[in-house]
């Protein structure tokens, strides 16, 4: 990617520099994070799923009260990869009642080793209002996370495991694979994908909310989301699980990345 000097981001119908980007400072966004936000894998210069995230946004607006925009995301995703010279990256969507802003970066660092080694996640008591919704106000997961933005995992109520502060959350059980229900988290769009291959891999899919006591019952674990596909996850608070090549948890990976064109 360009330096951000000289990026380009896309703006309420226009093209400028990231530098004279400016958006309304009396705007819901800026005064009380109303907005909505949609965070894209780019490939190629191109995003691959777009439409579900468009569909995803436009529910964000009806629940918001803001016109949905009529925008044609994947032309302007695509032009803003080209002005930036980037096949590959991240590209988002923000989205508030008076302004519209298209903005990309680079993959988050530490994404390929936390691909094939997994991640360890340390468990915070919170339960999210409006989980649902991908809404631009993420202070209560800024603040799980802590100084060091470490990635967290959600515990609700009677330790119920609901989703990590970027991504869903999957426990392998006996008796199949176990994810927490919306509206208790986001209806991730790569959890939606990744639900629908594990069936067509033969894989029992149960919604409901894995529980922390069991954690030395799973199989494996692992989370998802569209930019990050799936991960391995190797630790919940210092319990030990299965990271191994010939896991489900390696075999939905591949699967998504297919469906992706990776």
């Amino acid at each position: 990617m360009t330096p951000m000097s000289a990026e380009s981001v896309w703006l309420s119908g226009r093209f400028v520099s990231a530098e004279r980007a400016r958006v309304p400072a009396l705007s819901p966004a800026v005064l009380d994070g109303a907005g909505a936000y949609e965070t894209l894998r780019l490939v190629r210069g191109e995003a691959p799923l777009v439409a579900l995230h468009a569909a995803r946004l436009a529910t964000a607006c009806l629940t918001l009260g803001f016109d949905r925009p009529r925008t044609d995301w994947a032309r302007v995703i695509r032009e803003l990869a080209r002005r930036n010279g980037v096949r590959a990256g991240v590209a988002r969507i923000t989205l508030s009642r008076d302004f519209a802003l298209v903005s990309l970066r680079p993959f988050p660092r530490r994404l390929a080793r936390e691909r094939r080694q997994g991640i360890g996640l340390e468990s915070v008591r919170l339960q999210r209002g409006a989980a649902a919704l991908k809404g631009t106000s993420r202070l209560p997961l800024v603040l799980a996370e802590g100084a060091d933005r470490c990635e967290v995992i959600l515990r609700g109520e009677r330790g119920a495991l609901l989703e990590t502060s970027r991504a869903n959350f999957f426990a392998v059980t006996a008796s199949g694979i176990e994810t927490a229900p919306s509206p208790l988290v986001l209806p991730g769009i790569a959890r939606g994908l990744v639900v629908e291959l594990a069936r067509g891999l033969g894989a029992r899919v149960r919604l409901r909310a894995p529980r922390a006591r069991d954690l030395a019952a799973f199989g494996e674990a692992f989370v998802t989301n569209a930019v990050r596909g799936v991960r391995p996850v190797h630790s919940i608070d210092g319990v030990r699980l299965r990271v191994a090549p010939d896991s489900l948890t390696f075999r939905l990976q591949k699967s998504l990345d297919q469906r992706m064109g990776l």
